[in-house]
């Protein structure tokens, strides 16, 4: 009698687990959730209703370890998530990085970069002026309703489209501190916009301060609009 022997069968093999590490921003008015679309009260008595929230953080980085070339935040698209990269939360106990684009990739070509980047032109999209005006660091839209009757009246439109080397500001977060979610480690940011109009000696008047698409000539507000930008992240 012939038998025959069977191969003893031999798993796949197993793929490591990838380590994540997501970073997401929380936009607030003051204490409040914000919400796009809802309505909310200026420094002023003004209501408004934010309509766009859109930033890069570009080379965020610890030590010279990179965590991503650029991270683009658009609230209406993408939700609170900056950013979600394949990496070791111990490599990460503090960030620094740009609110905005440095120069050597501002002026590159935004179609040479890789696919997945969030600075090739598909991603970017509108978020890139041009080929020679580079990338939009930040954008805030809102609609103003400025005459304090009741009647609410929603046509005065705030555009801050803020761009431009003269413009970049740096970004660090000198203890991060990273949430296990299970298989994710996640920090997170909070985007106070009550504190981006009211900061202070700096504060921003709608009614009269409501556009700059960083031409010449709207220098300071500009400067004015992404300091109070950069200066209203913060850990949450």
């Amino acid at each position: 009698m012939l038998s025959a022997c069977k191969e003893d069968k031999v798993d796949d093999p197993v793929e490591p687990v990838q380590p994540l590490l997501r970073i997401t921003v929380q936009p607030t008015y003051g204490s409040e959730t914000l919400y796009l679309d809802s309505t909310y009260i200026t420094p002023e008595g003004y209501e408004v209703q934010f309509t766009e929230l859109r930033f890069y953080m570009g080379e965020p980085a610890n030590n010279g370890i990179s965590f991503m070339d650029a991270a683009l935040f658009d609230y209406r698209e993408r939700g609170n998530l900056l950013a979600e990269v394949v990496g070791k939360h111990e490599d990460f106990p503090a960030l620094q990085g740009f609110l905005g684009i440095a120069s050597s990739s501002n002026h590159a070509d935004p179609a040479a970069f890789p696919n997945a980047s969030m600075l090739n032109i598909a991603n970017a999209n509108d978020m890139h002026w041009g080929w020679s005006n580079g990338y939009i660091f930040m954008k805030v839209e809102a609609k103003v309703d400025t005459i304090q009757d009741g009647i609410p009246l929603f046509d005065h439109n705030v555009v801050f489209h803020i761009g431009g080397d003269e413009n970049l500001k740096s970004l660090n977060f000198p203890n991060v501190t990273w949430s296990d979610l299970g298989g994710v480690h996640a920090f997170a940011l909070r985007l106070d916009m009550l504190n981006f109009l009211g900061n202070g000696s700096t504060s921003i008047d709608l009614k009269t301060e409501f556009t700059s698409h960083s031409a010449p000539g709207q220098e300071a507000l500009s400067d004015k609009v992404i300091s109070n930008f950069t200066a209203s992240l913060s850990p949450l």
